[in-house]
């Protein structure tokens, strides 16, 4: 069988209930089926595919997304803003602990792909690194910074499935009563981060946050909103709408959100 092309190896982790997969890549000179018997509670796979299949599933999602194409890697000018940011954040970041949140090497964060096996056409769920971009370390200080000034309630989360197996068990059940499982489509993306600068400042006014460090924490939260780019095969893209796939800060904006 000739393909133009190297191997790219994909570990996928299962989800409990599936009992068994059958899992299929398409080209335009082969076909490959292969069946992954799926019997303990979780089972990890590994994907094995062509990189000009791998690369064609991510294009097709980066063309079919609200991207913009760069000319050149942003990275400095964002690490300029970055310490910009940070030497105005006096009150939060001390001048002696400045040096915790800038990375003298950055890189811009990078896109991959992890194959949805369980869904028609196998597309890619998309997975960007940023733990050596220029807002990693700021992101994670921001997410601290949240937790402990604007504490969320989650009263409508649940921890781990340990934790929502044992809340079902506990909700009185009749033989009328159904389930229903609802999914945001691509969440972080479609956050509209034009709107969380409003409500954190609401948050930090509930819970009596000193002006100054009101100040500072949406100064960091509008950096790190803006640090929405990434690159895939040295093309950088910028993500036009939402928070920043991979951000350590995505999960708690989107909460803030929610």
């Amino acid at each position: 069988m000739d393909h133009c092309g190297a191997v790219v190896s994909i570990t996928v982790k299962f989800p409990c209930d599936m009992k068994s997969l059958i899992f299929r890549l398409s080209s335009s000179e082969y076909r490959i089926t292969v069946e992954f018997p799926l019997s303990a509670f979780e089972t990890i796979a590994t994907v094995i595919l062509y990189t000009d299949d791998y690369n064609l599933k991510i294009n097709d999602f980066i063309s079919h997304g609200n991207f913009t194409v760069m000319d050149t890697d942003i990275t400095k000018t964002v690490q300029k803003g970055l310490r910009d940011t940070i030497n105005g954040c006096k009150q939060v970041i001390p001048k002696s602990e400045k040096w915790k949140f800038i990375d003298l090497n950055p890189t811009a964060p990078i896109m991959r792909g992890m194959i949805k096996v369980h869904k028609e056409g196998t597309p890619i769920r998309p997975v960007v690194n940023w733990k050596n971009s220029s807002g990693y370390k700021l992101g994670q200080f921001l997410t601290k910074l949240l937790m402990s000034h604007t504490p969320l309630s989650y009263m409508y989360n649940v921890k781990n499935t340990t934790q929502l197996m044992k809340d079902l068990t506990e909700i009185p059940q009749g033989h009328c009563m159904k389930f229903a499982s609802f999914d945001i489509n691509n969440m972080y993306s479609n956050i509209p981060t034009s709107e969380l600068t409003t409500i954190l400042y609401e948050m930090c006014k509930k819970n009596d946050v000193y002006d100054n460090t009101r100040k500072d924490i949406l100064s960091i939260a509008q950096t790190v909103i803006n640090l929405n780019y990434f690159q895939f095969q040295d093309t950088t893209y910028i993500q036009n709408e939402g928070l920043a796939m991979g951000a350590p800060t995505s999960l708690i904006l989107s909460e803030v959100y929610l």
